[in-house]
């Protein structure tokens, strides 16, 4: 399944997972949580998850990260996007981190899903990582559990050409410019995960997790007024009942698909400091 923030979740996928790298799993087994991140007044929960993000660059849950192969994924990405007459994709560096560390968290967590047991989705990922980038990334996941030869990235790219859920067409959408793909692999088993985004801009400096005025303050100034940029909770972010005070924070920005046509997308979450 390809997923968007914006997309609505299909009611039939299954219910239950089985362990990623499970010796008795199936190829593809897909899960889906509630599409709500803890609310914006939870500073915990956004902390957590993006301290466990970060931790997962460097760990792949028994499995290893293979970087060859998911810069093959790309060239592969690109021949197919060629034939279909769209353009090619640029490697993006906060996108493969993103697909790095939720290819890590999966392998920890024994399931293959789009989002996060709290709700987390692509997107917040690539807002928790991303310190410079103003974008909204759709996802595609694929599992191969087969004894034999390793899944090659062709192997796995094949499953998108076939899956009836919309992976190829997010593959080949032509307003897509840039993309990462993570290649993690265990015994017999292999999990690709790729992102896909068209960035409506990039910061002239990573604007840091925990941000003082100042730093907030920079990156506001330094964006195209054109883009309208704009402070407020980060988006997908469930409403909260608590008391006033400090709260997750997103800098977002405006992407005009035409005249008078417009859409708000989100950029690098933080927590505002003193």
């Amino acid at each position: 399944m390809s997923l968007t923030r914006r997309m609505a979740l299909g009611a039939a996928l299954a219910a239950a997972a089985v362990p990623a790298f499970a010796k008795d799993a199936p190829e593809i087994t897909v899960v889906m949580a509630r599409d709500e991140a803890p609310p914006a007044s939870d500073i915990d929960a956004w902390s957590a998850y993006e301290a466990r993000l970060r931790a997962r660059l460097a760990d792949g849950g028994g499995g290893r990260f293979d970087e060859a192969g998911a810069r093959t994924a790309l060239t592969l990405a690109n021949q197919a996007r060629g034939a279909a007459g769209a353009p090619p994709l640029a490697w993006h560096d906060e996108l493969a981190q993103s697909a790095r560390a939720h290819g890590g968290d999966l392998a920890h967590s024994g399931k293959v899903e789009h989002l996060s047991r709290e709700g987390f989705d692509p997107s917040h990922r690539l807002w928790l990582l991303g310190r410079t980038t103003i974008g909204s990334p759709s996802e595609n996941l694929a599992y191969h559990h087969r004894p034999g030869p390793p899944a090659t990235p062709a192997t796995l790219l094949a499953q998108w050409r076939k899956s009836p859920e919309g992976h190829w067409q997010n593959l080949l959408r032509a307003s897509h410019s840039h993309a990462a793909f993570a290649l993690l692999r265990g015994p017999d088993q292999a999990l690709l995960v790729g992102l896909f985004c068209r960035p409506v801009a990039n910061l002239a400096e990573p604007l840091p997790f925990l941000a003082h005025g100042d730093e907030i303050a920079e990156a506001v100034r330094g964006l195209d007024p054109n883009l309208n940029p704009r402070l407020g909770p980060p988006q997908g972010a469930r409403q909260g009942t608590g008391a006033p005070g400090r709260r997750m924070m997103q800098l977002s920005a405006i992407r005009r698909d035409g005249p008078g046509q417009g859409d708000y997308v989100g950029g690098p979450v933080f927590l505002p400091t003193r």
